[in-house]
């Protein structure tokens, strides 16, 4: 009999809730899709090959690591559960690392760890922005400190983040929905406006 991990929890749905994850596959790995036609061939309600998995290769096994660690008997589990993670893009981090500095990068890849349930890599994230952020300081002491330097310094920091961090930890071709990056946008936008405005009352007020 054809089954996967999330066969079991198959069986519990009825046939509209079967049937609506269909309608909505984009939203779902290819294990879950995959074990929601089985169930719907065995219940006769479709035939084999009616319905075709997405052809995009999905990083399963990266995915499977967090899915798995959830009981899947109830019948209250979230269809959440199948989804593909909500997560900052590597475009994302790239635009918060080059127009702010790392450490508002690694704070969005911080966030997509924290999602996929991986403590130990997202505080190797943390003590590497914050390392990483104290260096470029003292460094620039003895670079010319320009918008050339600052761009520089940063795409070697998202380099890291993006190239090391996160293919190592999330996987290169991990496929995942674009998260909304208006609510760290404003963040980041006052907290830089605030640096600045410490970093000129001084002579503003002497003025």
């Amino acid at each position: 009999m054809k089954s996967n991990s999330f066969s079991r929890v198959m069986k519990l749905k009825s046939n509209e809730e079967l049937e609506g994850i269909t309608r909505h596959k984009d939203n779902y790995t290819n294990e879950a899709l995959q074990a929601v036609i089985w169930e719907l061939e065995k219940r006769n309600l479709i035939v084999e090959g009616e319905i075709e998995l997405n052809e995009e290769i999905f990083e399963e096994k990266e995915i499977k690591q967090v899915l798995l660690k959830k009981e899947f008997s109830s019948k209250e589990n979230s269809f959440n559960e199948f989804e593909r993670p909500t997560l900052y893009s590597k475009k994302a981090i790239r635009g918060f690392t080059i127009f702010f500095s790392t450490i508002f990068g690694a704070v969005l890849l911080m966030y997509n760890l924290k999602l996929m349930q991986k403590p130990k890599e997202r505080i190797q994230v943390l003590i590497f922005s914050i390392i990483y952020t104290i260096t470029v300081y003292f460094l620039l002491n003895f670079l010319p400190r320009n918008l050339i330097t600052t761009l520089v310094v940063n795409l070697i920091g998202y380099g890291i983040l993006s190239e090391f961090f996160w293919n190592k930890n999330l996987g290169k071709n991990l496929i995942y929905k674009k998260k909304e990056i208006t609510k760290p946008l404003i963040i980041s936008l006052l907290l830089t406006g605030f640096l600045v405005f410490l970093i000129l009352s001084p002579l503003i007020l002497k003025g």
